[in-house]
Parts: C-alpha cells; structure tokens; sequence
C-alpha cells in the first residue's frame, strides 16, 4: 500500500495537462471556424453588391440584364472596404459574359497552442467564395 502513495496525483496532473493540451486545440480550430465565417459573409455581402452593378444603359435599350463589370467591380470592392475585417487578399471579378460575378477573399489565422505544434513557416489560409447574379424582380 506505501508504494501507491501519490499515484492519484500523477494521473490527475496529467489529465489536466491533456485536458488543457486539447482545449488549446479546440480554442485555434474554433477560432479558423469563426474566421471563415466572418470570410463567407463578408464573400456574400461583396457578392451582392457587385451583382447590383448592372449596365443600365444596355438595360434600357434592349432589356437585357447585363453587368457592367467595371461598376460590378467597384461596388464589391467597396463592400469590401466597408466591413470591419481587412482581409489578406480579395478579388472581385465578372465573367466573360456579364451574367455572374464571383468573389474570393483570403485571410490567414493566427495559431496558439497548435503553433507549438505544427510547423509556422506557412500560416494557417482561410479562403471564403460567393458567386452572385442579377435578377430582375417581378
């Protein structure tokens, strides 16, 4: 029974270093989580906005809903400027046709615990996409 003595000790101090081990991890997951969520609004709402870029003399001639993709652009990219996050990268881009626009934006995360971890030369890339396209609206 001496031989025992402080076994418990040993086992609880080293749950409650694995314990704190896999917190650290959950706390930078959850924070790549969040990151690529606030991403993908702020994808969604610049996505939008350019989409209402439309070319409004092209509409009035003939009725075709196209977009401009100059003024497509700068609406995205102004969506972009106005939301609280400054991301990496960005890009607002039209397709050939006028029909769709599409943007990207890249930011990278910033690690904790799992930095002790994984190798930082390269950080950790979160990329977030929304394609949006005029609609006329009965």
């Amino acid at each position: 029974m001496t031989g025992d003595r402080g076994s418990m000790t040993i086992w609880m101090l080293g749950l409650s270093v694995l314990v704190l081990v896999f917190g650290g991890l959950a706390i930078d997951f959850w924070r790549a989580l969040a990151l690529q969520r606030e991403l993908s609004a702020v994808a969604d709402s610049a996505a939008i906005a350019a989409a209402s870029g439309i070319d409004e003399v092209r509409y009035r001639e003939s009725g075709e809903v196209m977009l401009d993709p100059g003024r497509a652009r700068a609406l995205g990219v102004a969506s972009i400027a106005e939301q609280e996050l400054d991301p990496l990268s960005y890009e607002v881009a039209t397709d050939g046709a006028g029909l769709s626009v599409s943007v990207v934006v890249v930011d990278t995360v910033e690690l904790g615990l799992l930095g002790l971890l994984v190798d930082q030369t390269e950080p950790l890339i979160v990329r977030a996409e929304a394609t949006a396209s005029p609609r006329l609206l009965p």
